[in-house]
């Protein structure tokens, strides 16, 4: 369950609302009952009910839509990733009437169509989200999105595979003006301290990076983070980040075996590249995140130790860790398939398990792995507390990791962003 802003929704919904449309949103953030969703329907009387979910939201949707149409006779909806990349299944499901395989915003029914030119859609409409609950709980931190697609082929996401499905420019920016605009509507309505860009990787059209570079200091004294990935970056993007008020750069270091970077995820950049952003982004003043994964095809114990190494030498401000999760229409997802790697297993979430049985790692043995990662991490956004509190919280976070093991994690990771977030209302008292 995600508790963040969803902005193919949000764009939906301005979509929706110029046409005249009524729009009500239920946000699902945890485990509802059947009388809760049941509640909502009765409540708001629907036209049209939708939903939206990736692979490992899919069996909520499932579940959910069934004890709909056991009571209501209205029509349901999904969309969404696993909906464009696996249509059939989602028509499958006896709770679901329709389904809109691709860009939802006007192409109902067209799954390869696409919008060129996003600067002729509406601006994302977020007030049906809990936008200033969102802000506290994230020190005034607002994502936005600013692109669709990529251009690379990772075997790993499912950008590859959407863009197979979709016709014509799959890849597409906003134009600066149009997203200055936007950013000034947003702030104008809501306590916004810092800006996050979620788009997948925000450095690739370098003409683009330097205008907006030039033009968003002359708006906004916000800080703001964007996705760059290490084999494009360099001292001349960095310095223009960081004087247009960029303090955090996130690159992925995926895996430090180069092999199975290059090989498997099909992520053409080697271990000198990764270390020398890394170093250039430290080298410029800004603030860095690693993003990484643990337990693919063909990864052995020491392949994850490798990963663990090439992240201390990166030395990133932050890091951050996922299990693999393969998502049907990859390649990897197709690889996983005819090894035989599937389990029956069904993870909600690529945070805190794994699907596959490989036979270079086990299970508990990746677990193990996994909960040494993440102290790891832990252990280096201790060190960013205020002394008074980063020692005895290591050693609280120590002797419970030595008790509860990967049962740890989550309960530490929440307490260390509630104590963040203490410390910066602190600093800013």
């Amino acid at each position: 369950f995600y508790p963040g802003v969803h902005h193919g929704l949000a764009q939906i919904f301005a979509v929706l609302k110029e046409s005249g449309n009524d729009v009500s949103l239920h946000h699902i953030k945890k485990k509802p009952s059947r009388n809760q969703i049941l509640e909502v329907i009765q409540r708001e009387n629907p036209d049209l009910v939708g939903f939206t979910a990736v692979t490992n939201q899919i069996n909520n949707v499932d579940i959910w839509s069934r004890w709909i149409k056991e009571e209501f006779t209205t029509p349901t909806i999904c969309g969404g990733v696993h909906a464009t990349l696996r249509p059939d299944e989602v028509k499958a499901l006896d709770g679901i009437d329709i389904v809109q395989a691709g860009e939802g915003d006007y192409f109902l029914g067209d799954p390869g169509k696409v919008i060129e030119n996003l600067d002729k859609l509406p601006y994302a409409d977020y007030s049906l989200f809990d936008c200033e609950k969102m802000l506290k709980d994230r020190n005034g931190d607002f994502a936005i999105m600013v692109s669709r697609g990529c251009p690379y082929n990772c075997s790993y996401c499912c950008n590859h595979a959407l863009r197979k499905v979709h016709k014509g420019k799959y890849f597409r920016y906003r134009s600066v003006d149009s997203v200055l605009n936007q950013m000034g509507l947003l702030v104008s309505r809501y306590p916004i301290k810092r800006f996050n860009f979620a788009d997948d990787i925000f450095g690739i059209l370098r003409e683009w990076v330097f205008e907006f570079c030039e033009k968003y200091p002359k708006h906004f004294d916000l800080e703001f983070e964007c996705n760059l990935r290490p084999e494009t970056v360099d001292e001349k993007l960095l310095t223009a980040l960081k004087s247009a008020n960029c303090n955090q750069v996130d690159m992925g270091i995926e895996v430090g075996n180069e092999w199975l970077r290059t090989k498997v995820l099909n992520r053409k950049v080697s271990n000198k590249q990764i270390l020398n952003a890394f170093r250039l982004a430290e080298e410029v003043g800004l603030k860095t995140r690693a993003y990484n994964m643990i337990g693919l095809p063909y990864e052995t114990v020491d392949m994850v130790k490798e990963t663990i190494k090439l992240n201390e030498m990166s030395n990133p401000t932050h890091t951050a860790i996922f299990y693999f999760y393969p998502y049907p229409g990859t390649r990897l997802y197709d690889v996983c398939k005819k090894e035989g790697y599937l389990s029956d297993k069904k993870a909600t979430s690529y945070v805190t398990d794994t699907i596959l049985n490989l036979p270079t790692i086990s299970n508990k043995e990746l677990d193990r792995l996994y909960t040494k990662f993440y102290s790891y991490m832990i252990g280096k956004e201790i060190k960013t507390l205020h002394p008074v509190i980063k020692y005895p919280m290591s050693l609280f976070c120590k002797g419970l990791i030595g008790i509860l093991g990967k049962r740890a994690i989550q309960l530490i990771m929440r307490l260390y962003l509630r104590l963040s977030f203490l410390c910066a209302m602190s600093k800013r008292g």
